[in-house]
């Protein structure tokens, strides 16, 4: 009888690890020049749905400047008209995880100078 129902259990961990597999990720890079004490968008928007086999939505943001201060790096989520912070980092790197919907990636510059700056984001898609 244990049998029958470690069966079914057995199954369904199998496939729910398959489709998990089957999230596609997205490596992409940005450049720029940041202005001083302004928030600008660095890459996106872009939207993570379940379309691709994906659990929900993971983002890597990372990003180096040419010296001083880090500036402070943001994932943001789409809501409604609005973008609300749900994860940020003074450092080199940022993550979330999180439910689906559309994100972008911004950083603010608190150096009086203007920067130029480099990174990577990456999601699944």
């Amino acid at each position: 009888m244990k049998g029958l129902i470690a069966l079914p259990c057995l199954a369904l961990m199998l496939l729910s690890a398959q489709v998990s597999a089957l999230c596609l990720y997205i490596s992409d890079s940005y450049s720029g020049l940041l202005p001083p004490g302004v928030e600008t968008t660095v890459y996106g928007p872009f939207t993570i749905t379940s379309a691709n086999g994906c659990a929900g939505a993971t983002i890597d943001a990372s990003a180096s400047t040419g010296g001083g201060r880090a500036p402070q790096l943001i994932i943001q989520k789409q809501l409604g008209a609005s973008w609300q912070s749900v994860a940020t980092s003074f450092g080199s790197s940022a993550s979330y995880s999180g439910s689906f919907g559309t994100y972008r990636v911004a950083m603010f510059n608190s150096d009086p100078d203007v920067k130029s700056y480099s990174g990577i984001a990456k999601y699944g898609r």
